[in-house]
C-alpha cells in the first residue's frame, strides 16, 4: 500500500507520515524540501537549489552533492522505488503533490475560492479557514538567507493580506465582538500595519467602547510617530474624528477629491501574488512600478488593484495614461496641468514652468492621502515630475521600460501568466463550460497565445462573438504562424499592434538584431549568439540585446552554471520577429551555426571518449571554463541547433554537429537527446560522415544494452570506414563488433575482431585505441580464467595511460584490476582499483559508468564481510538505474541484494526478478549469473533439486559464454 505523505510550511516545517511527524534532523534536507514545496508540481531548477542551499557561489562539487541529498530526501520519503513524489527533469527537480497534501496548496485554493465567494459570509468563512491553516511564521527554523527574502516574506505578507481580508469581512456582518481579542494581538505582533489599527479601532466604536477606540488612536499615532516619523493616514484620522464625535453608525469611506480610475477589470484573474504585494505595499505608501512587455496585462493590473485599496485613498485616486508607447508620449508640463485641474486648480493659476507646477502639485498633495496611477509611461523622466512625493500618499507606475533610475521605487516585474492562471482568465471569459466541452483545444488557444493576457483577452473576445464555433476551430487558425497575429485581432484589441509599439521604436539595426534572433529556435541564448548574427564584436552585440531587452522585446532568462547572462523571446514576441523578417534564415543563421559547431567541437575535444574518438584537429584550447559544464549549460541550444539546421537543409552542419555532441550525451547519459540526434544527423549527413554516425549509435546502443543492434551498426561502420580508406575510424568498429561479441558470449570471435582492432589502431597511431583494445582483451582473459595473461594486459594498458596522462584510459585499466582482483580473492586490492576507477568517473562527469563502478566496488565489499558499504554503493547505484531505465543495473543490483537478503523468501523474489530480466535481455553470460543466485535462493528455502538443476543450467551456458572463471567458482561454490 503507496504511503500518504503530508506536508505545512506555514509556520514550522513539518513532515507528516500517517498522522505521525517524522523529522529531518538534517538542515540542508529542510531546506531543499522547503525549495521544492514553495514551488510544489513545478520543476525547480539545480541551479535554483544550490543558491538556496549553499549561497550564490555554490562550489564545484555542489551538484554532485545536491544528486545526493535529493537520493536522501527520496529515501526519508520512500520515494526511491515509485519516484511519484519528487521528480527528476532535465533541468532540475519537483515535487508532485494532491492539494491536501501540502497547507500551502490549500491556503492558496481558499485565498482564490474567497476572491470568488457569491457573498459575505461565505467570503469571510474561506478566509477564516485559509488564516487558520498557520502555525507561526512561515518556514520557521529553515535556514535560507534566499527564501527568507523572497518565499518567507511573500507568504508572511499572504498572511497579514488573508486577515485583513477576512477581519474586514467579519467588521462588515457585524461581528464586532468576535474580532477584538485578536485585532489587540495582532496590533502589538505588527505595529505598523494600520489596517490592523484601524480594525480594531473601528471594532471598538461599533460596540460602544469609545474611550478604548480613542486610546487605539493614540497608541497608534505614538507608535508610527516614533518608528516612522510619520502621522496616522487619512483613514485612521476619519475615524478617529467619528469616534470623536460620538456616534456609532457604520463610518462611511471618506472622499474628498478625484475618482479617475477606469472602470474596474470585471474578469480579472489571476497574479495572486502580484495582487497581494501591490494592494499591501500601495496602503504602505511609496512609488511602485509594475514593468513588462505589451499585452502582459499591466495596466489591467494597475486598474485591478487601485480599486481594491480605494477605501485606503480617500482623499482621491487620480489616473493618467503617459502614452508612452506611441510617437507621442505625454510630456511633464501637459501631464501636471491636468493633474493640478483635477486637484481642482482653475486654468488661470497653474504656472507657467514644470519645475512651479510640480511644486504646487506637491504641495497640494502634502498630507492628503491620494493615489496617483500613472499607466504606460515611457521612461523616468517623464515620470519623475509626477510623483507625489509625500508619505501619506501612494503611486502606481506601469511602464514596458524597466524604470531601474526611479528613486526608491518599488518593482513588480510581470510575465506572461502562469500555465494555470492563463486558463482561468480563458475559462471566465469564454464560460466554465464551453472549455470543459473541449479541454485539449482550450489548453492549446493557451499556449498559442504564449499566455500573454492580451492575446488570451482577444481570443476569448472572437469567441464569444461566435458562440456557434467550437474552440477547436480557433485553434487550428492559431496554429498557423503565419496568420495567428490576423486572429488576434478585434475591435480596438490587435496583438500585432501592441508588439509593433515595441519594436516601431527601435531604430533600424535593434530591429535587425530582433528579426534575425527571432529566427533562431534556441530556447535562450547567451548575448555572443548576437555577434555572429550581426557581424559586431561582443561588447557591441551585447549593447544591442540589452537594448531590446529595455525594449522588452527580449527576457532577462537568468545565468547559467557558467555564470553567463542568458535571454529569451517570449512565443508571439518570436513570431512576430518572424512575420517581419525579410531574411533567408538558412543564410542569415550559418555563420551563428558555425560558430555554434566550433564551439562544440572544442568542448568535444575535451571530454573523454569511450568506442570511438575522433581524429586530432589543430583547435584553440576551449577556454569557456569546464567542456562538460559547458555542454550542460548549451545542451538544449545544440539540440535546437541540430534541429533547425537540418529542416533549414544545412545537413553538413546538422551532421558535424550531432557527431561533436555524442561524447557529451555519452558522458551524461542523456540517451533519448542522443537517439535523437543522432537519427537527424544520419538524415542528412554526407557520404563521409555517415559510418563516424553509425559507429556511435553503436555505442549508444550498447549503453541501451541493445547488443543485436549495436552489431548491426558496428557493421554497417566497418564497411563505410574500410570504403573511405578510414583505418582509425575502422580500428573502432572492429573494437566495437569485438564487444558485441564479448557480450553474446563469443569469446574466440571477441578476441580475433579486438586483433583486427589493435593492428590498425597501431597503423594509424591510436594509443588510446590500444589501451581500450587492452582492457578489453585483459577483460576476456580474466573471464576465461586466464587470470595471469589477463593482468598482463592489463598492466600493459595501465602503463601505456600513464605515460598519455589520459584519466579516462587509466580508469577502464584500473577498473578492470578491480574485478581481476576480486577473482583472485585479493579484495582490499580489488577494493583499491575501483576506488579510484569511482573516483575517476565522478572527476569525469560519467554518472553511467560511475553507477556501473559502484556495483563492481559492492560486490567486492560484500566479499569482503562489508555489507552495510555496499548497501550504501547499491543504493546510489539503484538511483540512477531507476532514472534512465537501465535493465542491466537492476539485474545486477537484484542479484547482490537477494544474496544479502535477510528473509529466503526475499531473497527468491529478487532472484526471480533478475532472472526474468536477463532472459527477456537475451545476454547469455546475465543470463548464467541470473541461473547461479537463483539455484543460491532455491537453497535457502529448501528447494535443493531445484537449486541444483539451476546451478547445471547456469554452469553450461556460463561456459558456453567462455566465462570460465565464473564457472570455476561456482563448481567451488556448489560442490
Amino acid at each position: 500500500m503507496q504511503r500518504r505523505w503530508e506536508f505545512r510550511v506555514l509556520g514550522s516545517l513539518q513532515v507528516i507520515d500517517a498522522g505521525r511527524a517524522v523529522e529531518l534532523r538534517s538542515a540542508k534536507q529542510r531546506v531543499l524540501l522547503a525549495a521544492l514545496l514553495m514551488k510544489a508540481n513545478a520543476p525547480v531548477s539545480s541551479y535554483e537549489l544550490m543558491e538556496h542551499l549553499w549561497g550564490e557561489e555554490p562550489s564545484g562539487s555542489a551538484r554532485a552533492t545536491l544528486q545526493t541529498y535529493i537520493m536522501r530526501l527520496r529515501q526519508t520519503l520512500d520515494d526511491l522505488a515509485d519516484r511519484k513524489l519528487v521528480r527528476t527533469w532535465p533541468t532540475g527537480y519537483s515535487i508532485h503533490l494532491e492539494d491536501d497534501q501540502l497547507d500551502l496548496l490549500t491556503f492558496q485554493r481558499l485565498r482564490a475560492e474567497a476572491r470568488r465567494a457569491p457573498d459575505l459570509e461565505t467570503e469571510a468563512r474561506l478566509l477564516g479557514e485559509a488564516a487558520a491553516l498557520w502555525r507561526g511564521p512561515a518556514l520557521d527554523q529553515v535556514s535560507s538567507l534566499r527564501m527568507e527574502q523572497t518565499d518567507v516574506q511573500r507568504l508572511n505578507e499572504q498572511r497579514w493580506e488573508v486577515l485583513e481580508r477576512r477581519n474586514d469581512a467579519e467588521l462588515q456582518l457585524g461581528r464586532h465582538d468576535q474580532v477584538v481579542d485578536e485585532l489587540r494581538s495582532l496590533v502589538a505582533e505588527h505595529p505598523l500595519r494600520e489596517r490592523f489599527w484601524y480594525q480594531l479601532m473601528l471594532a471598538l466604536h461599533r460596540t460602544g467602547q469609545q474611550a478604548q477606540a480613542l486610546d487605539v488612536f493614540r497608541r497608534a499615532s505614538d507608535v508610527l510617530a516614533d518608528e516612522l516619523g510619520i502621522d496616522p493616514n487619512a483613514e485612521l484620522r476619519a475615524l478617529h474624528m467619528e469616534v470623536l464625535a460620538g456616534s456609532s453608525a457604520p463610518v462611511p469611506a471618506v472622499q474628498s477629491g478625484p475618482s479617475w480610475l477606469p472602470p474596474a477589470v470585471g474578469d480579472f484573474s489571476g497574479r495572486a501574488d502580484e495582487v497581494a504585494r501591490l494592494t499591501a505595499g500601495l496602503r504602505a505608501g511609496g512609488t511602485w512600478t509594475i514593468t513588462g512587455p505589451g499585452g502582459v496585462g499591466k495596466t489591467s493590473l494597475a486598474v485591478h488593484c487601485a480599486h481594491a485599496v480605494r477605501d485606503a485613498f480617500p482623499d482621491g485616486q487620480l489616473y493618467l495614461n503617459l502614452r508612452g508607447g506611441e510617437q507621442k508620449p505625454v510630456e511633464p508640463a501637459a501631464a501636471l496641468d491636468r493633474l493640478l485641474r483635477g486637484l481642482g486648480v482653475s486654468g488661470g493659476a497653474i504656472p507657467s514652468t514644470v519645475e512651479d507646477r510640480v511644486d504646487l502639485y506637491r504641495d497640494l498633495l502634502s498630507d492628503r492621502r491620494i493615489l496617483v496611477v500613472l499607466d504606460n509611461a515611457v521612461n523616468e523622466a517623464q515620470v519623475r515630475p509626477l510623483l507625489p512625493g509625500t508619505t501619506s500618499g501612494a503611486a502606481l507606475v506601469t511602464s514596458r521600460a524597466a524604470l531601474a533610475g526611479l528613486e526608491a521605487a518599488h518593482v513588480v516585474p510581470l510575465d506572461v501568466l502562469p500555465p494555470v492562471d492563463a486558463l482561468a482568465l480563458l475559462k471566465a471569459a469564454v464560460g466554465e463550460a464551453r472549455c470543459a466541452a473541449e479541454p485539449a483545444a482550450a489548453q492549446e488557444i493557451v499556449t498559442y497565445c504564449g499566455k500573454l493576457p492580451l492575446a488570451l483577452r482577444v481570443a476569448a473576445a472572437r469567441l464569444v462573438a461566435r458562440p456557434h464555433w467550437q474552440l477547436a476551430k480557433l485553434a487550428g487558425r492559431l496554429s498557423d504562424e503565419r496568420r495567428r497575429f490576423d486572429e488576434l485581432s478585434v475591435g480596438d484589441l490587435d496583438v500585432r499592434a501592441s508588439l509593433a509599439l515595441s519594436y516601431d521604436g527601435l531604430d533600424e539595426s535593434h530591429r535587425t538584431a530582433f528579426r534575425l534572433l527571432s529566427l533562431v529556435d534556441t530556447p535562450d541564448f547567451p548575448a555572443w549568439v548576437a555577434s555572429p548574427l550581426l557581424g559586431l564584436e561582443l561588447d557591441d552585440a551585447e549593447d544591442h540585446v540589452e537594448a531590446l531587452v529595455d525594449a522588452r522585446l527580449v527576457d532577462y532568462a537568468g545565468r547559467d552554471a557558467l555564470g553567463q547572462v542568458r535571454y529569451r523571446l517570449h512565443d508571439l514576441l518570436r513570431a512576430f520577429g518572424r512575420e517581419a523578417a525579410t531574411e533567408d534564415p538558412a543564410v542569415a543563421l550559418r555563420g551563428l551555426f558555425e560558430q555554434w559547431l566550433g564551439l562544440a567541437t572544442r568542448a568535444d575535444a575535451e571530454l573523454p571518449h569511450q568506442g570511438v574518438r575522433l581524429e586530432p584537429l589543430e583547435l584553440e584550447r576551449f577556454d569557456l571554463g569546464d567542456a562538460a559544464e559547458w555542454f550542460d549549460a548549451e545542451w538544449q541550444n545544440v539540440h535546437a541547433v541540430i534541429t533547425q539546421a537540418a529542416a533549414l537543409e544545412l545537413g553538413e552542419l546538422a551532421a558535424e554537429l550531432a557527431v561533436r555532441s555524442a561524447a557529451f550525451c555519452d558522458l551524461r547519459a542523456r540517451f533519448d537527446d542522443w537517439e535523437q540526434i543522432n537519427a537527424l544527423g544520419l538524415s542528412c549527413a554526407p557520404p563521409a560522415r555517415r559510418p563516424m554516425l553509425f559507429q556511435q549509435r553503436g555505442i549508444l546502443r550498447v549503453r541501451l544494452h541493445d547488443y543485436c543492434a549495436a552489431s548491426a551498426d558496428f557493421q554497417a561502420a566497418q564497411e563505410g570506414f574500410a570504403a573511405a580508406g578510414d583505418v582509425w575510424g575502422e580500428a573502432y568498429a572492429w573494437y566495437g563488433m569485438g564487444w558485441m561479441h564479448e557480450w553474446s558470449g563469443r569469446s574466440a570471435e571477441a578476441r580475433e575482431a579486438h586483433r583486427e582492432a589493435m593492428t590498425r589502431f597501431v597503423a594509424s597511431g591510436n594509443p588510446h585505441g590500444e589501451i581500450e583494445v587492452l582492457c578489453s582483451l585483459g577483460a576476456i582473459e580474466r573471464r576465461a580464467g586466464g587470470l595471469v595473461a589477463g593482468q598482463e594486459y592489463l598492466e600493459r594498458a595501465r602503463r601505456v595511460a600513464a605515460t598519455l596522462g589520459d584519466l579516462q584510459s587509466e580508469l577502464m585499466a584500473n577498473l578492470e584490476l578491480g574485478r581481476l582482483h576480486q577473482f583472485t580473492g585479493e579484495l582490499s586490492e580489488s577494493a583499491e582499483f575501483l576506488r579510484s576507477s569511482l573516483a575517476a568517473a565522478q572527476k569525469l562527469g560519467d554518472p553511467d559508468l560511475a553507477a556501473n563502478v559502484r556495483l563492481f566496488l559492492a560486490d567486492t565489499l560484500l566479499r569482503s564481510g562489508q555489507e552495510s558499504l555496499a548497501e550504501e554503493q547499491l543504493r546510489q547505484a539503484w538511483e540512477f538505474f531507476e532514472e534512465h531505465d537501465d535493465r542491466q543495473g537492476r539485474i545486477w543490483v537484484w542479484r547482490l541484494r537477494s544474496g544479502m537478503a535477510t528473509s529466503a523468501d526475499e531473497a527468491l523474489r529478487l532472484a526471480a526478478l533478475a532472472m526474468d530480466q536477463a532472459r527477456e535481455m537475451g545476454s547469455a553470460p546475465e543470463v548464467g549469473r541470473s541461473l547461479r543466485v537463483l539455484g543460491n535462493a532455491l537453497e535457502r528455502v529448501g528447494r535443493a533439486e531445484e537449486a541444483r538443476e539451476h546451478w547445471r543450467l547456469a554452469e553450461e551456458t556460463l561456459t558456453a559464454a567462455g566465462f570460465q572463471a565464473e564457472v570455476d567458482e561456482l563448481r567451488m561454490a556448489t560442490s
